[in-house]
């Protein structure tokens, strides 16, 4: 799923995030706040309440003055991936594996620089694999990622999702093809985003969903409700179809942008190194 060459460069890299989290646990991100790590960020005045350990007492012998020493804070970054597991992902090996690999690539980053990552394979038959930290945990990882599989639902992926949303996160990032009522994916975002959180909103598509390459009459069958429909796929057909998808993608960019979440659409025909290492850094998601 990730070779040699793509986990060299995943380790060089590091999630990004505007805000985050407190937590009980140290990590390795310096916070806007001030706490008890080794760095040494200034001096402010004694107040009434302050803790006599961190007073100056150098500084006191020269001015008579009392000060305290504050010290930048050390916190983790906690992650959690969304990854859709419903079968009009899982049903496309290309679109499947694709989904996967960089879902296992967020949680690379993030385990190899100490944050705090879970994975939530939402209609997966796996239990959530829920605030690991450490590389010790990289092999685990990849092979709970390689062992995700769909489970049939009556649910939609945003409506199960709700379900498993992680309050204490500071970014998450959801994983989908999107191919479901936009009402249901934008309630979704909005409750996510409701608990502080910054999105990361990746939709993964096959090449001949953002492009149709085949001709003819064929009977195509839902991959979530198992419905058939008869068509004739004509140039009109197709111009409609793209023109549609096309509408649909800019709504959501659209809404995406409005509400600060960062979105990136990409397809099968796309190299993993490209969408990673060109696409992600351009946007800012990892550096």
């Amino acid at each position: 799923m990730l070779n040699s060459m793509i986990t060299k460069q995943l380790q060089a890299h590091t999630l990004q995030a505007g805000k985050l989290k407190r937590s009980w646990h140290k990590g390795t991100r310096k916070s806007t706040r001030f706490g008890a790590s080794h760095d040494f960020s200034d001096y402010r005045m004694y107040e009434q309440g302050d803790d006599l350990r961190q007073v100056d007492w150098n500084i006191y012998a020269r001015t008579q003055k009392h000060y305290i020493k504050r010290y930048l804070d050390e916190q983790e970054l906690s992650a959690s991936i969304y990854l859709d597991c419903t079968n009009s992902m899982a049903s496309s090996p290309a679109k499947w594996q694709l989904a996967k690999t960089l879902t296992a690539s967020f949680a690379y980053i993030g385990l190899s620089q100490d944050d705090r990552i879970s994975i939530i394979g939402v209609h997966g038959e796996q239990a959530p694999y829920l605030y690991r930290k450490g590389k010790g945990h990289l092999y685990q990882m990849l092979q709970y990622v390689e062992e995700i599989k769909a489970k049939e639902s009556s649910l939609l992926f945003s409506e199960a999702a709700l379900n498993h949303v992680q309050k204490k996160s500071s970014v998450s990032i959801v994983i989908s093809d999107l191919l479901e009522p936009l009402d249901s994916v934008i309630h979704t975002l909005k409750i996510i985003q409701a608990n502080r959180q910054q999105i990361y909103l990746l939709q993964v598509l096959e090449e001949d969903e953002v492009d149709p390459s085949f001709d003819g009459d064929y009977m195509l069958i839902d991959s979530e409700t198992n419905q058939e429909v008869n068509v004739t796929v004509s140039d009109f057909t197709r111009k409609s179809y793209k023109e549609k998808m096309q509408q649909r993608m800019e709504f959501l960019e659209s809404f995406c942008f409005e509400r600060g979440i960062s979105y990136l659409v990409c397809h099968t025909g796309e190299k993993v190194e490209d969408i990673l290492f060109k696409r992600m850094t351009s946007k800012g998601w990892i550096r």
